[in-house]
């Protein structure tokens, strides 16, 4: 009865360590990475609008349409989620080694005024180099690409001037083109752990290997396409509502998609070298912190990243230096009979050992 009255019931006490030490360490730490960036990429956003207010007479005028508002937790939100289901700092291994890297959780050092300062200063420095890189060069005729040149040599020519982008749809896209670009970015960074996955994520082959939810590379599908692809999506198709003419005469989305990406090269200067520039403050700041100012968990970080690295340099060289296998007319010791009768006890075999060392996941 008290176990059905319970709201968590465990069998054996034996069963604690793992669930609190790993479990509740790597669910403390996913939950606060996961609880800043959201607040992270709202202010983002809401910063970016309002430096847009001084220019726009602060007459509430948006710099990005309602309906990319509206879709930003969505595209920018799922990135975000994996690192909060599937992101580990530390090992297991590593974790039952060194009980002590607990210690950080229960000091609520994920959490604390330095680090929520931090990402307060990185909505700042994102926000100046989103707006100020992106609505500035596009600003007094900068957007305007050449009648006949460029992406604009395949174009109608009786009907010149489509490279023109100046106007607010253009720029607010790019902007938040721009925004999109920096927050997955900034997911990668902020990620301890990169799923790579491995390929193909499926096989053929009916109980050989991993099944397809181990195999499948869960960072890079959140990233680049339920965040990236997802909005590329979004663009061509909220662009043809307006186009089918189904909604009001005065849509203000119509064939915007298509005037951005496909007639002006500033977009893809901008695109390329803007989230470029965002990241880069960031790259800085974390070096920064992580040479004179580290935490516990970077200490340990650092510490398993040289362990491992040392455990595959052995696994190498014991492959590389390991006889090779024994013919029929090659004599063997009585040690190696010995390891072959005990079930190859006493031969190492180098394959077995680096799948024993090697980690599902790349740290970072």
């Amino acid at each position: 009865q008290a176990v059905n009255a319970s709201d968590f019931a465990i069998a054996q006490f034996r069963y604690l360590e793992e669930l609190l030490l790993i479990h509740g360490r790597w669910n403390f730490y996913r939950m606060s990475t996961v609880v800043l960036f959201s607040f992270y990429k709202n202010a983002i956003m809401a910063g970016t609008i309002i430096i847009f207010a001084k220019r726009n007479m602060y007459s509430g005028t948006p710099l990005f349409d309602e309906w990319a508002i509206a879709v930003l937790n969505f595209v920018a939100g799922l990135p975000i989620g994996f690192l909060g289901v599937f992101d580990r700092c530390l090992e297991k291994d590593y974790i039952r080694k060194h009980p002590e890297v607990y210690a950080p959780g229960r000091n609520n050092e994920l959490m604390t005024f330095r680090t929520t300062i931090r990402w307060i200063i990185m909505v700042f420095v994102h926000v100046f180099t989103i707006y100020y890189l992106t609505v500035g060069p596009q600003a007094g005729g900068g957007g305007i690409t050449p009648a006949f040149d460029g992406l604009m040599s395949n174009d109608d020519t009786d009907v010149p001037g489509d490279g023109e982008g100046g106007d607010l749809s253009s720029v607010g896209v790019v902007a938040y083109s721009n925004m999109i670009l920096l927050l997955g970015y900034k997911v990668l960074y902020e990620s301890k752990s990169i799923i790579q996955g491995q390929w193909p994520a499926f096989t053929c082959r009916k109980n050989v290997g991993e099944g397809f939810s181990s195999r499948l590379a869960y960072t890079w599908v959140g990233i680049i396409w339920l965040s990236f692809g997802f909005y590329l999506f979004f663009l061509y198709t909220y662009q043809q509502i307006g186009v089918s003419g189904t909604v009001s005469p005065f849509f203000n989305f119509v064939r915007v998609t298509l005037h951005v990406l496909h007639t002006r090269s500033m977009t893809w200067m901008l695109l390329i070298l803007v989230p470029i520039a965002g990241i880069t403050f960031d790259v800085m700041g974390k070096t920064f912190s992580n040479m004179y100012y580290p935490t516990q968990t970077q200490i340990h970080l650092e510490i398993a990243s040289k362990k491992l690295a040392a455990a595959k340099k052995r696994a190498r060289e014991e492959q590389s230096s390991s006889p090779p296998t024994s013919s029929p007319l090659t004599a063997t010791t009585p040690a190696q009979d010995s390891g072959a009768q005990g079930g190859g006890a006493g031969v190492s075999d180098p394959q077995l050992s680096t799948q024993e060392i090697g980690f599902e996941v790349t740290q970072v």
